[in-house]
């Protein structure tokens, strides 16, 4: 739910007011439903749940050709969307979440995006090193069914591409790469001007 929480909240934030059909139409075109299994009951649920504790102003706009509820974010709702981004640039065990950060990570400036990597990676590291540790165990050691050692690989080589992964992107970060937040008033994922 965080990252769907995340995600509506960052898409009404980009636009500034919109309806739930937009809010789902721009999450589908990025396609969401797959990596974050955004669905549109989902979708409406948390539009929902988010107006309900203040951190959307739900309001049916005048002179619209159908009437449609429309969404604002509201400064609850900003504090939200900054503590669900963060949380997910840092994220270790939540895929989705971490996509939906990626997706909004231009609306941090960009010395707060590297350091949430790097906390990141150092946390992928340690752990890959523990894993590894394990597995250096001699046999009488181990204690566990030998084929047990294949899941322990799996851990490893999935902690060692997310730590390779998170040090190409600081590095494309520290490179100048992308318009953060500290860039340009129109980096992608602030409110419009």
């Amino acid at each position: 739910m965080s990252a769907t929480r995340l995600l509506v909240l960052g898409v009404v934030r980009v636009y500034g007011r919109a309806h739930g059909y937009r809010v789902g139409r721009e999450l589908m075109d990025w396609g969401a439903e797959e990596w974050a299994n955004i669905k549109w009951g989902s979708l409406y649920h948390a539009l929902r749940k988010l107006s309900e504790q203040g951190r959307l102003r739900e309001f049916v706009a005048e002179g619209e050709v159908t009437e449609r509820t429309f969404y604002e974010i509201t400064e609850e709702g900003e504090a939200e969307f900054d503590r669900l981004l963060r949380k997910a640039l840092g994220s270790t065990e939540d895929h989705a979440l971490l996509c939906a950060g990626i997706t909004l990570m231009t609306s941090l400036p960009r010395a707060d995006v590297i350091d949430l990597l790097r906390d990141r990676l150092e946390w992928l590291e340690k752990n890959a090193s523990g894993v590894r540790e394990s597995m250096d165990l001699s046999e009488s050691a181990w204690g566990k069914p030998p084929h047990v050692r294949e899941l322990f690989r799996l851990w490893e080589y999935s902690l060692d591409s997310g730590a390779a992964w998170t040090r190409r992107l600081i590095s494309s970060l520290e490179a100048g790469e992308y318009v953060m937040a500290d860039d340009s008033p129109h980096a992608f994922g602030l409110p419009p001007a």
